[in-house]
């Protein structure tokens, strides 16, 4: 699970609240998202580390963990940032020129979705 810091501030300039006070706000707001983005990415990397590294039932087991029951909103949104995740991190092994992990991760991708 993805410990997440939630701030609920607005991003609009409240009345009487001078532009250095919204920059202060926004730069805030901007190390939370930096911070919870972070986390997020090296939990997921973790776990596509571990997928890669051990045997077929495990793998799918890896890449299912820590997958919370939600509503049904926050479970889809979830589900998509994974998807999203996965798409983006075998990009980057197919442009680091690592064809076969990123075959194996695309493979288990398919089939853990399925599942």
């Amino acid at each position: 699970m993805i410990p997440h810091r939630e701030d609920h501030q607005s991003s609009e300039v409240p009345r009487g609240q001078s532009a250095q006070q919204h920059q202060t706000q926004l730069d805030s707001t901007f190390m939370l998202l930096e911070e919870n983005i972070i986390t997020f990415v090296k939990n997921e990397l973790k776990k596509i580390q571990k997928a890669l590294s051990s045997d077929y039932p495990e793998c799918l087991e890896i890449l299912r963990e820590d997958e919370e029951v939600l509503d049904g909103e926050d479970e889809e949104q979830r589900r998509s940032s994974r998807e999203a995740f996965l798409n983006i991190t075998l990009h980057f092994l197919r442009s680091m020129k690592q064809e076969e992990l990123a075959d194996r991760l695309q493979s288990s991708k398919r089939i853990s979705i399925k599942i």
